[in-house]
């Protein structure tokens, strides 16, 4: 319990808190599961307190000073973490949620799933029961699906690009697609419009699902599920920990989003642009062998464009470490350890039953 004497100094006021701090430095606070629901606690020096199973829940604790102390199982969530100083803190079991705000924190990592304190190892995760129609949860494999799909209909998107950009260094005259009763014929134009209808289709599906993947990986909490995301053979989500790799991939990730790019190729007339003849430009677009080219294809490019800026942000999600807390993972182990145990002392037990029964039935 917290020592209420303790207790009463900080519900005076931060001021007196802080300078009761100075006064008695050598002296370490004790708010052990301290109720401090929704209080304002800006730029508090809380370091090296013992906060064990404190419930800081909607508490606004801008600027504050938590170095050193004891998070441990404490209730964050909701509660307003911007600008503090978090460097060795222990986080072990302690709970945020999708309303706790830690922007420009100090001394420790952002995940795609909490904080993380390199100094003891531990981490804040998001807590694991989601609100019940929100339809997500702890399930690594769920996650990995829906990056299967976004990849599959990413790959079909990029092939689009590629027969486009045949059309950019070979430059034939027409090409043939196959369907399921013939084929068709498209020059460069018709093959362009028709592959940016298909793009805009297709990356909003890959929107959804790198959209439902980044958000079902916010409630993954163990070593597998970090590994299994976090090394997904996909560049868009792929987490690069080096600093060298990172911006490689960023470049990467760059040039794959925005691959439609490349239809603008087809659609402008490169000479009558620079000219700033905008009269013979819309006469292009209207002469163009495509159906209300000089309307839609502008829409297309909108839409297409704000996809990709998504696409590319949920990727920037991606950039993040997806975090565990070592001492609930040994917590974890250990639990599996003394089941599998138990199991097998059952599985013992039963084979000698087994056998007497063989023995007194011969």
């Amino acid at each position: 319990m917290a020592d209420p004497e303790h207790l009463r100094l900080l519900k005076e006021g931060v001021s007196s808190w802080n300078r009761w701090r100075q006064e008695h430095a050598d002296v370490r606070p004790d708010l052990q599961n301290a109720s401090l629901v929704a209080c304002d606690l800006r730029g508090a020096n809380f370091s090296e307190t013992n906060l064990c199973g404190a419930n800081l829940s909607k508490s606004n604790l801008q600027v504050a000073n938590f170095a050193d102390a004891d998070l441990s199982s404490s209730d964050l969530r909701g509660a307003d973490l911007s600008s503090t100083t978090l460097s060795g803190v222990n986080f072990s079991k302690s709970t945020i949620d999708i309303y706790t705000v830690y922007r420009d924190v100090q001394g420790c990592d952002i995940g795609v799933n909490g904080l993380y304190s390199p100094l003891t190892d531990s981490a804040a995760l998001l807590r694991i029961d989601p609100p019940g129609n929100s339809m997500q949860g702890a399930n690594a494999d769920a996650v990995i699906e829906s990056l299967k799909h976004a990849r599959k209909l990413h790959t079909f998107s990029l092939l689009l690009a590629g027969i486009a950009m045949l059309f950019i260094v070979i430059k034939p005259k027409t090409i043939t697609l196959p369907y399921l009763a013939g084929s068709f014929k498209f020059d460069d134009i018709s093959y362009s419009f028709l592959a940016t209808i298909l793009s805009t289709v297709l990356l909003s599906q890959v929107s959804s699902f790198i959209d439902s993947a980044l958000q079902g990986a916010h409630y993954l909490n163990d070593r597998r599920a970090a590994m299994l995301v976090g090394h997904f053979p996909w560049l868009l989500s792929k987490y690069e920990s080096q600093p060298a790799n990172r911006r490689q991939s960023r470049v990467m990730r760059f040039f794959l989003v925005f691959h439609p790019l490349i239809y603008i190729y087809f659609f402008l007339k490169w000479d009558v642009l620079f000219s700033g003849d905008w009269a013979a430009l819309m006469q292009h677009y209207q002469e163009m062998p495509v159906i209300f080219a000089e309307y839609l294809i502008p829409v297309f490019y909108v839409i297409l464009i704000k996809l990709c800026i998504h696409i590319f942000k949920l990727s920037e999600g991606f950039q993040k470490p997806i975090l565990f807390d070592t001492e609930t993972e040994r917590a974890r182990h250990s639990d599996m350890e003394r089941m599998a145990e138990a199991v097998e002392k059952q599985a013992s037990r039963t084979a000698e039953l087994v056998e007497l029964m063989r023995k007194r039935e011969s």
